[in-house]
């Protein structure tokens, strides 16, 4: 699959789970979104870890073992083992994490001349941190949180949904 290809999917998929989780909450469908996540990425990690073991390549353990949280993460996701409660500040924390990566890449892209890509990880970072550390400080304003959450995320799909597009012509 090409990269143009992949970039295509994954604004589809960015697209949707963000209108998903806008209008339905954050809970159900991130726990169902994360549990596929963990398991894929989990399997995929695991597979790696296999395989560099099998080519005797060096430190196949930190891959095996990320890949096997991951599969526990995604199990205890599915089987309602993990309080919710947990996952969601874990989320935000996450989240405000993601918003400070987002908003550095902003920064390397406007260095690397990309403005509008750059202007648009600006402007997506500082609105995760400002809406997590808002999560975390107002308790009122977490009946909102996830509408916005979801907002953010078809947001970034749509354009880079676009950015693929424009970049084949």
């Amino acid at each position: 699959m090409s990269e143009k290809n992949k970039t295509l999917v994954s604004g589809i998929f960015l697209i949707v789970m963000g209108i998903l989780i806008a209008i339905f909450g954050g809970q159900a469908v991130l726990d169902v979104y994360f549990g596929i996540v963990s398991l894929v990425a989990g399997l995929c990690l695991v597979a790696m870890g296999i395989y560099a073991m099998s080519k005797k390549q060096p430190l196949p353990a930190p891959t095996l073992t990320l890949g096997c949280v991951l599969l526990a993460v995604g199990v205890t996701l599915f089987t309602d083992f993990l309080s919710v409660g947990v996952l969601i500040n874990f989320l935000v924390v996450v989240i405000l994490g993601a918003g400070a990566g987002i908003l550095t890449y902003g920064v390397y892209l406007l260095v690397k001349k990309q403005t509008v890509p750059g202007l648009m990880n600006l402007v997506l970072g500082i609105v995760a941190i400002v809406v997590s550390v808002l999560y975390i400080a107002v308790p009122d304003f977490r009946s909102v949180f996830w509408i916005i959450v979801g907002v953010l995320i078809a947001v970034y799909g749509l354009v880079e949904f676009i950015y693929a597009i424009k970049q084949s012509k």
